[in-house]
């Protein structure tokens, strides 16, 4: 058999092989598949779609490249998409301001314990204190404030951050435009039981313009989001 022909024949097998393969891929079962399918939204190991939440807690070697912004530092990867949010707000007389960005694990620890404490000495039980303080604020490890990824806004007459910041312009402005510069309100008013948050309208999470844009779209929570693209939560385990 002359090279030519053998590698003719090569060629034929290897091209059989790969329709025989692709034809029996399941796409409602196939994670490769779907990941493969939705390259154009996100990669399947994207740092965009980290979920951190009380079941998904950054283990002690995780960093994260930081960089000052406002008040508070952020992650590096996210600084310019933030700016031009905040830039294009101001644009059209809306005022955004970051008032929380990156916690360490010890910071939040001692927010989680300050929080619990005011609720013990109000006269609750441990595990009541605990309860109703996880409604708004994790423990150290389960909080998305340690990404880098996730910022707390305020705006013009709103110096607390409550549900008082849902009846804002700036709100309104959010929840039309954040998803083009990448952000989400991570805890929606209508997702509670899924995120495990009591809604939280003035927590903005990065994770990217075409994700973002997806996740408005399908109505959907990160949580949601993740589980219809990949079958399973992107954590840490």
């Amino acid at each position: 058999m002359s090279w030519l022909l053998l590698a003719a024949t090569l060629l034929g097998l290897s091209m059989f092989s790969l329709f025989t393969i692709g034809s029996t891929i399941n796409p409602k079962n196939s994670v490769q598949q779907k990941a493969s399918i939705l390259k154009d939204v996100a990669e399947v190991d994207s740092w965009e779609l980290i979920l951190v939440n009380s079941k998904n807690v950054v283990p002690r070697d995780f960093t994260v490249d930081l960089i000052p912004f406002q008040n508070t530092r952020v992650d590096s990867r996210i600084a310019d998409s933030l700016q031009k949010m905040i830039d294009s707000a101001k644009d059209e007389g809306i005022t955004l301001s970051v008032c929380s960005g990156f916690r360490s694990v010890s910071e939040q620890d001692k927010l989680y314990k300050a929080k619990c404490l005011i609720y013990t000495t109000a006269g609750y039980s441990d595990e009541n204190s605990k309860n109703l303080t996880s409604k708004y604020l994790q423990m150290g490890g389960a909080s998305e404030h340690h990404t880098g990824l996730a910022v707390d806004l305020l705006t013009d007459n709103v110096t607390d951050l409550d549900e008082g910041f849902a009846k804002t312009p700036a709100y309104t402005w959010l929840e039309e435009n954040a998803a083009k510069y990448g952000f989400i309100e991570r805890y929606p008013k209508d997702k509670s039981q899924i995120t495990g948050i009591d809604w939280e309208p003035w927590h903005y999470r990065y994770v990217g313009e075409k994700n973002a844009e997806a996740i408005k779209s399908k109505n959907l929570c990160l949580e949601e989001y993740l589980q219809d693209m990949y079958s399973k939560p992107k954590g840490f385990g």
